[in-house]
């Protein structure tokens, strides 16, 4: 499962439910998932989760009824970057990497204390 998740491409098509919240569409059929039947009361922010074809990462602690698939350290929506508080948009294109615990922890330390946001973006066709 991991690997085909990582071998995928996520399409934003847009931002909803909650600031940043982006839905993205790419999920490869075999992983294709239905929602929970009752939602979960409370989805740790920054949770990778899919469900039917779609993919997402809840920005905020939330209740929610996608199935939580992983974590990101990366924050999806940020009030300090007033001109663009949210990191994706609609037509952006996103590839998920697998980090071990370590690294995971080791990324959002920096990102608390400053490592810009845009480390994790990659220019189109680069």
């Amino acid at each position: 499962m991991i690997q085909r998740l990582l071998a995928a491409t996520f399409h934003v098509y847009m931002l909803g439910f909650q600031p940043g919240f982006p839905y993205m569409g790419g999920v490869p059929p075999e992983l294709h998932m239905p929602r929970l039947p009752a939602p979960r009361q409370k989805v740790p922010a920054q949770s990778l989760a899919v469900t039917g074809e779609m993919c997402s990462v809840y920005p905020w602690e939330s209740p929610g009824g996608w199935n939580l698939i992983g974590r990101t350290p990366v924050v999806l929506f940020d009030l300090r970057h007033a001109d663009q508080p949210a990191l994706l948009a609609a037509g952006d294109d996103v590839r998920w990497y697998a980090v071990d615990r370590t690294t995971h922890d080791a990324l959002a330390a920096s990102i608390a204390q400053g490592l810009p946001r845009e480390t994790f973006l990659k220019a189109p066709g680069a």
